[in-house]
């Protein structure tokens, strides 16, 4: 017999845990349905990474739909409008000259209308470049505008956009609308051992909390990032290697802050290609938060770590 699942329960904070833990309590209203519990478990001394500051359109409709104000949400997470990626010398420049292409947010149908210019374009194309002929996007962020007008309403967009945030402040900012708008069970404490029962399957999680030193569940999922407790400590479940082609296996990231109040913050992520991997800068409203991800095979984290200050220096 099928044991219904009242009580869900998530191991590891930051933005994963936190928009899981969002998205499950509403659907499940769990502030309404005394039956429904969703608790999530994270450690008081494991930080979070300064890394994926960049979104999808996606989180759009997710902040939606679990209630938050966009107004809010960008306000207290520093969060800026993100229409694309501009990729700068990924293809050999050529005379000296930097080469840029656009990757927007747009998709070609919906930036022209429901009519894909793209057949045209390679009809002609050394007429005008891809990125500027079949989508207006890439204009638009050519002229440092936003994605919607003033009188837009929120999460409703006139060019495609998602946003760039402070992930920290973002973790912050879930983590007190799950718990005081959404109902979730917070929990601060270390997972010490994870329980099975004869079938394997997990039953309960000991904890180091003196409040909550046991936690029983009927569902348990994993969000506790590259040393994930259940996946691989409890099922011994390894990484998949996909090292043959995905060279880059590095990363290192830093805070920039402006050089003055007035500076213009652009509305896309600016990805540079380098020897060994690319820099990534991403514009927020009180700094910029950039970073170098690289093949350690290729070069060594002080060599990128190098190459990384003398650009924002």
């Amino acid at each position: 017999m099928t044991q219904p699942i009242n009580h869900i329960v998530i191991v590891g904070g930051g933005t994963a845990g936190w928009l899981t833990a969002a998205t499950l309590a509403k659907q499940l209203k769990v502030t309404s349905n005394t039956n429904k519990k969703v608790t999530l478990v994270e450690s008081p001394n494991i930080p979070i990474l300064g890394v994926g500051e960049g979104t999808w359109p996606n989180l759009r409709a997710t902040l939606k739909k679990i209630g938050v104000a966009e107004a809010d949400f960008m306000r207290e997470c520093d969060a800026t409008f993100k229409q694309g990626a501009l990729f700068v010398n990924w293809n050999v420049p050529k005379n000296g000259q930097t080469h840029r292409y656009y990757h927007p947010l747009n998709t070609v149908n919906h930036s022209s209308y429901d009519f894909s210019l793209a057949p045209y374009w390679l009809m002609n194309r050394t007429s005008q470049r891809y990125d500027y002929a079949v989508a207006s996007q890439s204009h638009v962020c050519d002229a440092n505008r936003g994605p919607k007008e003033m009188t837009t309403p929120e999460y409703m967009a006139v060019q495609e956009y998602s946003y760039h945030l402070n992930a920290g402040k973002f973790a912050a900012f879930l983590t007190k609308h799950c718990v005081e708008k959404l109902g979730v069970n917070h929990v601060l404490a270390n997972v010490l051992e994870v329980e099975l029962d004869a079938q394997e399957y997990i039953v309960k999680l000991h904890t180091d909390s003196d409040t909550a030193p046991t936690i029983d569940g009927d569902l348990f999922v994993d969000c506790s990032g590259s040393n994930p407790i259940l996946i691989e400590k409890t099922y011994r479940i390894p990484w998949h290697d996909i090292s043959d082609v995905i060279f880059n296996d590095t990363a290192i990231a830093i805070q920039v802050p402006y050089k003055s109040e007035n500076v213009t913050i652009p509305s896309h992520t600016i990805m540079t290609a380098q020897d060994a991997g690319w820099i990534w800068d991403i514009a927020l409203t009180n700094r910029r938060g950039v970073g170098h991800v690289f093949s350690s095979k290729y070069t060594t984290i002080e060599s990128a770590e190098q190459t990384l200050r003398r650009l924002f220096r």
